[in-house]
């Protein structure tokens, strides 16, 4: 069977954003968090335009029941979420008529929700870190005929904020989709912590360190909400759930073992370790190396296009480096690397890379306009440009 590994920013698994994950869970169990998973995977497979999806592929990615996301939540609910003005999407059809479609069901209100929530995100100064706060989602619409009462299929785009979508390629962990979409919701958050002891022990690796992680039975109950005033019982139960976890996985699975951990008098922290079989599955290889030459290329062209006069060379070299370390220089590349100016400079871009990397052009991995979205190595970087009418966004090089 093949991979199905995807990248999920950092920061979701980071104790910086675990306030956001947990008012994202009680507002909406795990739909929010994941779709920004979702949508981080569209990014990197949509690197040029806007991607149009349909709730039926959210469902078959991430492991939903359409039915249930489309269930309308009471008014109870929705006062809940967003106060006592319940939200509207308002949009204009073909004859200019302006219409108002109330946010009712569960997914289009968990999408609306994330574009009232922020997540911080940390800035590296010569003062040391400090920590932002990014709104998740700048956008979303829908693309539908509201005023038939028959099911038309409906398209949504959301847009990420560009910080999040430069995460994907600069500070994210990998998860296996296959193992991910099994697990119960109120578990997949720990999932997100599995992928980072992944990454943090093949870090460990290479520099020496014991290949382990460790968190202890208190903090494991607070992931898995388990409320038990007994230490006894709270480990009992940890112990339980992580079993429990590890038989839902085929791919991610872990070892663990209790220790005791500094200034304790008893086994109560959980050290996990993962065999060498499952650090090397999660390798995208190829992938990896093509997505960080063409966004490194990337950079290197719009230092070009912003300071002309910076001549090629040692000064663009350090004019580069001057865009990474400026966040306001940084965060002016990224509207420019995520709009449509330059669209033929940056396919000229990826297309060069592409060759460097799999020996091949494209079109010679069938990567035409019909070609369908898979995700085994070099598939995934299929590009969809959004439609001009309601049919489903061609899929396009």
């Amino acid at each position: 069977m093949e991979k199905e590994l995807s990248r999920v920013p950092r920061l979701l698994s980071e104790s910086y954003n675990s306030g956001l994950v947990e008012r994202l869970y009680d507002s909406g169990g795990s739909v929010m968090l994941d779709i920004i998973i979702y949508l981080c995977g569209n990014h990197i497979r949509d690197l040029f335009g806007e991607s149009w999806f349909s709730i039926e592929d959210f469902c078959n990615k991430m492991g939903y029941n359409r039915t249930n996301l489309q269930r309308k939540l009471s008014k109870e609910q929705l006062k809940d979420l967003f106060g006592k003005r319940s939200p509207h999407y308002i949009c204009k059809d073909i004859n200019g008529e302006e219409i108002s479609h109330p946010i009712e069901t569960v997914f289009e209100a968990a999408l609306y929700k994330l574009g009232l929530e922020n997540m911080s995100y940390p800035v590296s100064t010569n003062e040391g870190t400090s920590y932002i706060f990014i709104q998740i989602l700048t956008k979303f619409e829908i693309r539908t005929n509201f005023k038939t009462k028959k099911g038309t299929k409906r398209l949504y785009s959301a847009t990420l904020n560009n910080l999040i979508k430069d995460s994907v390629y600069t500070l994210y962990n990998l998860i296996e989709s296959q193992d991910y979409r099994e697990l119960p919701s109120k578990y997949r958050y720990f999932y997100l912590e599995l992928s980072k002891m992944i990454y943090l022990i093949k870090y460990k690796i290479k520099t020496g360190d014991a290949p382990s992680y460790r968190l202890t039975v208190d903090q494991l109950a607070k992931l898995f909400n388990l409320n038990f005033e007994e230490n006894k019982e709270r480990k009992r139960n940890v112990t339980k759930v992580l079993k429990g976890i590890n038989e839902h996985l085929r791919f991610t699975n872990f070892q663990f073992k209790y220790v005791k951990g500094a200034n304790d008098k008893w086994a109560y922290t959980v050290d996990f370790e993962f065999s060498q079989e499952t650090l090397d599955y999660f390798d995208e290889r190829y992938t990896a190396m093509f997505t960080q030459r063409f966004y490194s290329d990337l950079l290197w062209r719009y230092a070009g296009l912003a300071f002309p006069n910076c001549a090629v060379g040692r000064d663009r070299v350090n004019k580069v480096e001057d865009i990474k370390s400026d966040r306001n220089l940084y965060e002016d590349y990224l509207a420019w690397a995520n709009s449509p100016q330059n669209k033929a400079l940056k396919e000229e871009v990826y297309r060069e890379n592409f060759f460097r990397v799999f020996g091949k052009t494209p079109e010679e991995f069938g990567l035409t306009s019909n070609a369908p979205t898979v995700t085994r190595e070099p598939k995934e970087f299929i590009v969809k440009n959004p439609p001009t009418v309601t049919p489903e966004p061609e899929k396009i090089i």
